[in-house]
């Protein structure tokens, strides 16, 4: 059972080699390691390039640029159908337990192979903050909450059938947030389980409170912030359209979602936010021919 792991990886070399170290160090090793390296600057992408080196097995790509979906899609892309059986998405500041790889063939060799074929299994992301994250559903307003029947995963500490990834890719027209949770709705689509294994554990280091995303942006919000209310508009708007067509459920969230977010905004001082969250959630994409 070949389980491939596949890392995206933007200006931090040292996370990166803590990431491919833990990785290396499992107690059952992953078949073949992808590195799709986002960085602008050429000589991180050497210093990168130099540290893939050290681990056999370990592919070094250089990505897209436009961001964490595309580079994802440009690291899974590199491992053909043929050559492996399941995949891992790790961040470059992710840092998986020695066992993890070894409990997620435990639990795919429980299942018949329909069932590995067509099983999503999802641990446990503990934060450097002391929280934790677990697979769950998304809300009728698209915010990630607690379900029995999982809906959602801890993307960081999750393996999907290399088949599924075959059928569908990471949606880019989500630049940053909910793409975890958009890709679970296409796979519950097309009868995907998703399974909660608590077992299976990965600490997510948080890159040291270095991700660009985290400064300021326009008036009192950060660029994480609006790249999130962008990505929950674009999902919600998919959701009850495209992929769960509800006439209905469609109206109500995106009156529910400018009421809301206009209070939000208007709190935060930063209604002059709203055009550049409309540009970013991408949804008039969603109206055209052909769109993902």
């Amino acid at each position: 059972m070949r389980i491939s792991a596949c890392i995206t990886t933007r200006n931090r070399p040292q996370d990166l080699e803590n990431c491919l170290r833990s990785l290396w160090n499992s107690d059952v090793k992953p078949h073949s390691v992808v590195v799709s390296d986002d960085s602008p600057d050429i000589e991180v992408q050497q210093q990168n390039y130099r540290i893939v080196q050290q681990y056999p097995q370990t592919i070094y790509i250089t990505g897209p640029r436009i961001g964490v979906c595309a580079n994802r899609n440009n690291a899974v892309n590199a491992i053909s159908v043929a050559e492996t059986d399941f995949v891992a998405f790790i961040d470059d500041d992710i840092y998986v337990d020695s066992d993890f790889l070894a409990g997620a063939i435990a639990r795919y060799q429980q299942m018949s192979s329909e069932q590995q074929n067509n099983t999503i299994i999802s641990g446990v992301s503990r934060c450097s903050d002391g929280g934790q994250m677990v697979s769950g559903k998304l809300s009728f307003r698209g915010y990630f909450c607690a379900s029995d029947i999982p809906e959602t995963v801890a993307i960081h500490a999750s393996i999907f059938p290399r088949q599924f990834l075959e059928q569908e890719q990471w949606d880019e027209n989500i630049f940053f947030g909910y793409e975890d949770a958009e890709l679970c709705l296409r796979a519950l689509k097309r009868g995907y389980k998703i399974l909660h294994c608590p077992e299976l554990q990965v600490f997510h280091a948080g890159a040291n409170g270095k991700s660009s995303l985290m400064v300021s942006d326009i008036g009192k919000l950060t660029n994480y912030e609006i790249s999130i209310e962008a990505a929950r508009l674009y999902v919600g708007i998919k959701r009850y359209k495209n992929l769960f067509p509800n006439a209905l459920k469609l109206a109500v969230f995106c009156f529910v979602y400018v009421v809301h977010m206009t209070a939000y905004l208007w709190k935060r001082g930063s209604l002059q936010a709203w055009p550049e969250i409309i540009r970013r959630s991408h949804v008039q994409r969603l109206w055209q021919p052909f769109g993902v």
